[in-house]
């Protein structure tokens, strides 16, 4: 057992080594990594639990690509990656920022940076989901008019991000911004 806990504890120690390590320990072939994005609404993705990481889990997404999860200590956890929900909101944060900068770009805007800080407050029973959540975005660019940002974080949040658009069903979700130049 001693060697199975030390080969979790190097799983996120050595980066270069991280993915071999972690498809050998999922029995994941690496072919899949290679594998082409599927054509239509269909997504899929693969968790494969851990036991040597406690709760750890590693879920190998349709596009071929690695995320690590685990839970906190008092869980059962180690603490060694993101726990579950917390890549729901990183997800979410992602998946609107892709939209706003795609949509300054395309409006020929400069702009040169995009952060989204997330915070969020769920229920206190079971199921825990998200009740609130608010998304502030900090946009750095050249003459990034204030309009022009609003209404792509608008459009991001009524029309094109699936996942705030999903999670509106249980939370309330605001947005916040500010610019700086660049």
């Amino acid at each position: 057992m001693e060697e199975t806990t030390d080969l979790s504890q190097d799983l996120f120690r050595d980066n270069e080594s991280n993915i071999a390590l972690i498809l050998l320990h999922c029995n994941i072939d690496a072919s899949v990594l290679r594998a082409h994005e599927r054509k239509g609404q269909t997504m899929e993705c693969t968790v494969n639990w851990v036991p040597a990481m406690g709760m750890g889990f590693v879920a190998e997404t349709g596009s071929g690509h690695l995320l690590a999860m685990d839970g906190a200590v008092e869980g059962g956890g180690r603490n060694l990656a993101p726990r579950p929900m917390e890549t729901v909101l990183a997800g979410t944060a992602g998946c609107t920022a892709y939209d706003v900068v795609l949509i300054l770009k395309r409006g020929r805007h400069a702009v040169t940076g995009c952060q989204v800080k997330v915070t969020s407050e769920r229920a206190e029973a079971d199921p825990k989901v998200f009740t609130k959540i608010h998304l502030h975005f900090q946009l750095t660019g050249r003459d990034l008019p204030a309009a022009a940002v609003a209404r792509a974080i608008a459009m991001s949040h009524d029309k094109y991000c699936s996942a705030t658009i999903m999670l509106a069903k249980t939370a309330e979700i605001t947005t916040s911004f500010e610019i700086a130049a660049a």
